[in-house]
């Protein structure tokens, strides 16, 4: 369905003060504002631009002025043309007596001066003129007035093009037969000239279109955390002292003989041999209170660098924590170079080993930190740093070459503290457009929601040297799309026109041939048609007046009114729905007052100790929100229990 474009049709007429024998310089200047509908447009600002050109609508500018009106409740306003803020000219100055005189209309409706036309300054301003008559004589008898001349018929209105062009202006009506002089004195005036009839009304301009709204750009997504690095294993405990050999078996007592009849006693049996000796104990111990023992050679014992109270275990010559289960201590030399760490945890294996999803019975890991409890501040593994220089952070995940890493808790080469912060540009062309093979993402977040950012003075920063950013989706925005445009040395604000509709628009200019001008829209416009556009011209120069004929989605024709043939330049602007606006619907629960509000309860910095966020999910058809998640998105612990087990199985 063709749309029409809106436009504020003015109702203008000019009406001149009275005359006496000193004339006010001024006009007097009434207007109605009404949209496209015929509707007032009532207590509406406006600035009103008016300017005098002579002897053509386009000629030098002879006197300029503003105007700032607001229309009453019948959408009427009314100035007096030479007592507006002067732009340049001086209106007491204008010779009304010499050529012809156009005033043309510009009005600010709010975003910018918008042309409405000229038109010709017919008899009214003219009684100005007057003030330069000629006066009686002293002495002689003053002539009789010549008696004014039948008004002139009043020129027929021109016809309206298609898109509202200009009427025909109507013809001037003659002048009234100058009557008779008086008799004249020795220095008689000279009897006034008769007044000339009205011209015939100027047929209204044609409003132009409405430009359609660029699209905004959307965000960059936030840079994603580095997981966070696992806990050292613990140390093994040393082995227990050899047990002393047994004592060896004694060897079967031999048997008796039988007693014979005072016979021969039998042999004794032999002895069995002796069992091993167990080995001898250290020879020199000596040694501190909890501190685990150690050989200092092949039979003396001494301190190891571990210390056990019976409670906790230390490392490193410091004495055992009550808070720390095992204290790992270490004062590093810098002599020992880089790569110094107070715990480390390796893994290897003896053949490929994968993990099967992220939990904690699925993982392969070198160190991991388990937290069995998820109480209030309370982390499976933490690292702090005091950050007094650049370049550093609490922990730290990243490729064994350092290629790509990312940091929690990291303070960056320019002095600024980041909660998160990584880095996938590879070492070579970091932060520029790379000129060889490269890939790496800073950091990716997947979920239901993305992202979430808040500041509380800039919410996001994107910078690409190839572009800033790309979103696949609509992209809604509760505020302003401004641009900066740079202009010489100056960034110039530019917002962005907004509609009701999802359109696209089009300008430009060309001159008639004889009369007749026939537009072809560029490929890349038509494609974006989804209909035939509302097309509206304005002829740049003296003509009958234009109109449109023939308008697709290619193009069209504009032909000047009454069979003309001139060849003045027109100008342009086509309008017309996307073609994709069928499938732009806003979802019902972004419209809703409430849901910024609720979106500032979301975005809740946990640094704020004295109050709490709320949540907000996706419930399968819209966003909700609310202090409470329900039970499905909030498992108890015994039913995560349940899922690590279904998971073991």
């Amino acid at each position: 369905m063709r749309k029409q474009t809106i436009a504020v049709i003015l109702s203008l007429f000019g009406l001149i003060t009275f005359m006496s024998a000193q004339a006010p310089q001024s006009i007097k200047y009434q207007g109605v504002a009404r949209n496209a509908a015929g509707a007032v447009l009532a207590g509406q600002p406006l600035t009103l631009q008016l300017t005098i050109r002579n002897n053509a609508p386009n000629g030098p500018v002879i006197y300029q002025e503003t105007h700032a009106v607001t229309t009453n409740s019948f959408g009427l306003y009314n100035v007096n043309i030479g007592l507006g803020t002067v732009i340049s000219g001086t209106f007491n100055a204008i010779n009304w007596g010499s050529g012809s005189k156009f005033i043309e209309q510009e009005i600010d409706f709010g975003s910018g001066l918008v042309n409405m036309g000229a038109s010709q300054f017919l008899s009214v301003p003219y009684a100005l003129y007057a003030e330069t008559s000629g006066t009686g004589g002293a002495t002689g008898p003053t002539g009789a007035a010549g008696v004014a001349g039948p008004a002139g018929p009043t020129g027929a209105a021109g016809a309206n093009g298609t898109n509202g062009t200009n009427g025909a202006t109507g013809a001037t009506g003659a002048n009234g037969t100058n009557g008779t002089n008086g008799t004249v004195g020795a220095t008689g005036a000279t009897g006034a000239a008769g007044v000339a009839g009205p011209a015939g009304p100027t047929g209204a301009a044609g409003a132009n279109g409405t430009n359609g709204t660029n699209g905004t750009n959307g965000t960059n997504g936030a840079t994603g955390a580095t997981g966070a690095a696992g806990a050292n294993g613990t140390n093994g405990t040393n082995g227990t002292t050899g047990a002393t050999g047994a004592a060896g078996v004694a060897g079967p007592v031999g048997p008796t003989g039988a007693a014979g009849t005072n016979g021969t006693n039998g042999a004794t049996g032999a002895t069995g041999a002796n069992g091993v000796t167990g080995p001898t104990g250290p020879g020199s111990v000596a040694g501190t209170t909890n501190y685990i023992s150690k050989f200092t050679s092949a039979t003396g014992l001494g301190n190891s660098l571990m210390q056990d109270n019976g409670t906790s275990v230390s490392l490193g010559l410091i004495t055992p924590s009550l808070i720390y289960q095992l204290y790992a201590y270490r004062q590093q030399l810098t002599v020992n170079g880089d790569g110094q760490t107070t715990l480390y945890g390796y893994r290897t294996r003896d053949s490929q080993n994968d993990g099967t999803n992220y939990s904690q019975i699925s993982t392969n890991r070198a160190s991991s930190g388990f937290n069995f409890w998820g109480d209030v501040y309370t982390f499976g593994d933490a690292s702090y740093s005091y950050n007094d220089y650049s370049r550093t952070g609490g922990s730290l995940g990243a490729d064994v070459n350092g290629t790509y890493w990312g940091s929690l808790g990291y303070r960056s080469s320019g002095l600024l503290n980041y909660g998160v912060y990584g880095s996938g540009a590879y070492t070579s062309g970091a932060g520029l457009v790379p000129t060889a093979e490269a890939n790496g993402v800073g950091g990716g977040f997947f979920g239901t929601f993305g992202t979430l950012s808040k500041g509380s003075v800039i919410g996001h920063i994107n910078s690409g040297d190839l572009f800033a950013a790309y979103n696949i989706g609509d992209v809604y925005t509760s505020g302003k799309n401004i641009e900066l445009v740079k202009s010489g040395e100056e960034m110039v604000p530019a917002f962005a026109a907004t509609s009701t509709e999802a359109t696209v628009y089009k300008k430009g200019k060309i001159n008639l041939v004889n009369g007749t001008a026939t537009i072809e829209f560029d490929a890349s416009y038509a494609k974006l048609l989804g209909e035939e556009p509302v097309v509206t011209v304005s002829a740049m120069g003296e003509c009958n007046g234009v109109y449109v004929t023939a308008v697709t989605k290619t193009g069209f024709t504009v032909k000047e009114l009454n069979n003309g043939n001139s060849n003045v330049q027109i100008s342009w602007i086509s309008v017309g729905n996307r073609v994709d606006v069928a499938n732009t619907e806003v979802p019902a629960f972004v419209k809703t007052k409430s849901f910024d509000r609720n979106l500032g309860n979301v975005l809740f910095n946990d640094g704020n100790k004295k109050q709490n966020g709320e949540a907000f999910w996706w419930d399968g058809q819209t966003i909700k929100f609310g202090k409470d998640l329900p039970s499905s998105l909030n498992p108890t612990r015994e039913q995560k229990t349940q899922m690590l087990q279904n998971q073991n199985r």
